[in-house]
């Protein structure tokens, strides 16, 4: 018994140390300087991009770890366009001594892409230069070659997690960040792929913000799609689709989504906005198609809805408030609120915007265009309970409507998005002088008429 016991102790240690140095044997291969090469070359011709990786290591519990991977920027920009910490790949171990990674899954962790913006507005991949063609040489004696032998890489499975993705124009701005993603894919291929994907954080200029996306996507020949698009905004929920050719001119997309449940402070907070100036839950929905480097080829369509909602703190509105004297356009709580809106080469066409309270009601409508200039005709009417509370002065310049129950006066909104104007005011304040002005020469008049005025009696003795 203890023979046999010894025996097999004997056979096990020498089956640990020719795994062991079948191990080092393989590292050794692997992490030699002509293998790396191979398998950046191989990498490089899979993905058509040119790979460069720092360091490979095997391990019978990983598979191949490498580490260090980079992919150049697009010339003529600096940097990198791709970084990664490093991926593992599970492969089949005696496929290497053919030169053959056959990964059943391989998981890329960390990876960082900055892409830019070409100036002819495509998004290209960075490409393996194309060798220079040779100059024929002059006839000889053909001499014995050794060719180098081809790494071929198949992946059966790809996983990338916690990536992040930075689009910029050609002008240096980010356009869009995207935040902890995390896809996979099965048989990726460079002319196609599809899987799911989902993503922790979403920006787009810095001022609008999505969280928590998921989505099924897919890639063909430069058409990538986005379908069961699904997040988080101003804590509501976006739903919708879209798409982008990367590889056109200006990269054309379209997007159709819809949304509801969203909050109308918390959207304006993240973006900026001072809080509490307008809140309420939105709805509705956008579609818009067009080039996004390319803002004058912007076009679509948009509606919204808000319920429960209130304005305050607007600062034309609070001036409007003071100067007509009535306080609800100060704090106006709507009952009713809604928007229609066109975008045609960039510009927005405001075909109704209602805010619709007790009493009064706030209509407009023209447009805004490319660099937030506003220039809306609206209208300010008003009820029986508040003309009543109104000076006569202010009455006077209210239009009767045609039910005669309610008046109105019409005025210009201008300047900026961000800093609505409006010159009714200035308008009304004129009015008000001339009236005082002509009260002020009545009086005088008649004062004056009146101690020219002869007693009907005649002198007294």
């Amino acid at each position: 018994m203890r023979k046999l016991l010894k025996g097999f102790l004997i056979g096990a240690g020498i089956l640990v140390a020719l795994a062991v140095l079948g191990l080092i044997g393989m590292n050794l291969y692997v992490q030699s300087a002509g293998t790396q090469r191979r398998i950046e070359r191989a990498l490089g011709g899979a993905l058509k991009v040119p790979v460069h990786i720092t360091s490979t290591i095997v391990t019978p519990w990983s598979g191949l770890k490498a580490s260090g991977i980079t992919v150049p920027q697009v010339p003529p920009m600096e940097g990198n366009f791709f970084n990664g910490e490093g991926f593992t790949a599970r492969f089949e171990w005696m496929a290497l001594l053919k030169h053959r990674l056959n990964a059943t899954q391989v998981s890329l962790d960390n990876p960082t892409v900055e892409w830019f913006q070409s100036g002819n507005g495509r998004w290209d991949l960075p490409r393996i230069p194309a060798a220079p063609a040779a100059s024929p040489a002059p006839a000889a004696a053909p001499a014995k070659s050794v060719e180098t032998p081809k790494w071929e890489i198949v992946v059966h499975q790809l996983a990338v997690n916690n990536a992040c993705f930075d689009f910029w124009d050609h002008d240096g701005n980010r356009l869009a960040q995207f935040a902890g993603v995390r896809f996979n894919t099965l048989n990726p291929r460079v002319t196609g792929a599809q899987g799911h994907a989902v993503c922790s954080d979403i920006s787009a200029r810095g001022v609008f913000f999505i969280r928590d996306m998921s989505t099924d996507w897919s890639y063909q020949h430069g058409l990538l799609k986005l379908s069961s698009f699904q997040a988080g905004v101003g804590g509501g929920q976006l739903r919708g689709q879209g798409q982008m050719a990367t590889q056109v001119k200006h990269s054309p997309f379209t997007v159709d989504v819809s949304f509801d449940g969203v909050n109308a402070n918390k959207l304006m907070t993240d973006a900026g906005q001072p809080e509490g100036e307008i809140t309420g839950t939105l709805k509705g929905w956008l579609d818009l198609y067009g080039n996004p480097g390319k803002t004058s080829s912007i076009n679509g369509s948009a509606h919204l809805e808000v319920a429960g909602g209130r304005l305050q703190k607007l600062e034309i509105l609070e001036t409007l408030g003071m100067g007509l004297g009535i306080p609800e356009l100060a704090q106006l709580d709507f009952k009713t609120a809604q928007a229609d809106a066109r975008v045609v080469g960039g510009i927005v066409h405001v075909d109704k915007l209602l805010l619709q309270s007790g009493n009064l009601e706030l209509t407009a409508q023209g447009t805004i265009d490319l660099d937030g200039k506003l220039a809306l005709n609206a209208r300010l009417t008003v009820n029986q309970a508040i003309v009543k509370r109104l000076p006569s002065i202010i009455v006077d310049f209210f239009q009767s409507s045609d039910t005669g129950d309610t008046r109105f006066i019409d005025f210009q909104i201008g300047n900026t998005l961000s800093d609505p104007k409006t010159h009714l005011l200035e308008k009304l304040q004129g009015v008000r002088i001339q009236g005082q002005m002509l009260d002020m020469f009545n009086t005088l008049f008649k004062r004056k008429h009146h101690k020219a005025e002869p007693d009907a009696n005649g002198p007294q003795p």
